[in-house]
């Protein structure tokens, strides 16, 4: 039999990850796919000599997976991040893209959703075509630290001690430590280092507050919070575009109301 990888990620109907973009397809993983839906080979896979088109963001999979309908800012964004991918495979930070579709089954899918959702806020916003590729990048690689946490913490179902979260909280801080060789301008590395700040000062690594926060890494945590409570994770199930809403108006310290009002006006 032939060689297949998934050109995307494969989802069921309840949204849990079946497979990630970027893995083999076995005979035993096709048969999986096969039992929970009508998937059609050629839709879903492809041989390893087409494996310059698995990392790129599929329109037709964060619209379905997110509910939001498809959008004029939507394409744009998600041809713009497309753009940013194939241009990082001859940069010496394709190994961390490539390490995120690799590291755990929903990291990658995480990151590119957060950069799609972050660009479709920014467009409406009136960042220029420069601006958004700064903003693309950066959101791309905001969670390159985790791949330094061990990922038997990032598979826990449990609740994690507090070692764990200290350790969690810490891939901020590694990511911007990964990156730092690259000369990244200051726009990318602050979304990296900042995405888990909060207004109120309650966030990490630095406690910023305000005005001391980056608009960029202000605009991704809202993206960030949203996308991780409408994904699978180990140890929850996903929740609906308008739960994380409702999960952002009431942490309204936390968070940009602004921006949050923003993203609901893009989902409707």
């Amino acid at each position: 039999m032939a060689e297949y990888i998934a050109k995307e990620d494969i989802f069921d109907e309840h949204g849990i990850l079946l497979i990630s973009k970027g893995k083999k397809i076995t005979n035993a993983a096709i048969r999986r796919l096969q039992r929970h839906g009508d998937y059609k080979l050629d839709q879903l896979v492809s041989s390893r000599d087409d494996q310059s088109t698995i990392y790129a963001p599929s329109i037709r999979s964060f619209g379905e997976r997110k509910n939001i309908p498809k959008s004029r800012s939507m394409e744009k964004a998600s041809n713009i991040l497309s753009d940013i991918i194939f241009e990082s495979k001859s940069e010496p930070w394709w190994i961390y893209v490539n390490a995120l579709g690799n590291y755990l089954d929903w990291l990658y899918t995480h990151s590119i959703d957060v950069a799609l959702i972050s660009m479709m806020m920014a467009l409406e916003l009136g960042y220029s075509d420069e601006d958004l590729k700064n903003l693309a990048l950066g959101t791309l690689l905001h969670d390159v630290g985790k791949l330094l946490v061990p990922k038997t913490i990032w598979e826990k179902t449990e609740p994690l001690s507090d070692s764990e979260m200290a350790c969690i909280k810490q891939h901020c801080e590694l990511g911007m430590s990964s990156l730092e060789g690259f000369n990244f301008p200051k726009q990318y590395t602050d979304i990296v280092l900042q995405h888990h700040e909060r207004l109120d000062g309650s966030g990490y690594p630095f406690g910023l507050k305000e005005d001391e926060i980056c608009p960029n890494a202000n605009l991704v945590m809202v993206a960030d919070v949203a996308d991780a409570i409408t994904s699978y994770r180990p140890y929850r199930q996903p929740q609906n575009m308008a739960f994380a809403i409702s999960e952002l108006r009431n942490d309204g310290a936390k968070y940009s109301q602004e921006l949050v009002d923003l993203l609901e006006r893009i989902l409707n």
